[in-house]
């Protein structure tokens, strides 16, 4: 394994653990974030809400381990376009309650940037 091999893996990882993490503390506080309200005001559905907390836990162990880890990495922009545009997005608050959401915007970017490079080194 080349070094620039070694560190493409250890990043998958890193990101893959984020959501895997990330998943697993959505579903140990599920009675708590079960149906949480949008952006907009309106409450997500229950199973709505743990099909994405499952898409963060399937999509995470997928790019861990690198089985199908393009689909894997898919499933996570998916996970992310959905939580930007239903929690965080900035166009939607004025002020100082906006800026908070523009850093959730740009984490949320920046994760999907880094999932587009996992599909593009398994083409």
């Amino acid at each position: 394994m080349t070094f620039a091999a070694f560190l493409i893996l250890v990043g998958r990882i890193v990101l893959g653990l984020f959501f895997v993490i990330a998943g697993i503390r959505n579903f140990l506080r599920y009675a708590e974030r079960s149906t949480p309200e949008t952006n907009y005001g309106w409450k997500l559905p229950a199973p709505v809400t743990a099909l994405g907390f499952a898409s963060q836990l399937v999509g995470g162990l997928s790019v861990v381990f690198g089985i199908l880890a393009p689909w894997g990495a898919a499933l996570l922009i998916l996970f992310l376009i959905g939580a930007t545009v239903l929690f965080h997005n900035p166009l939607v608050f004025k002020g100082e309650a906006r800026q908070p959401h523009i850093y959730f915007l740009l984490v949320n970017c920046a994760l999907a940037g880094y999932c587009l490079m996992v599909i593009g080194t398994a083409l």
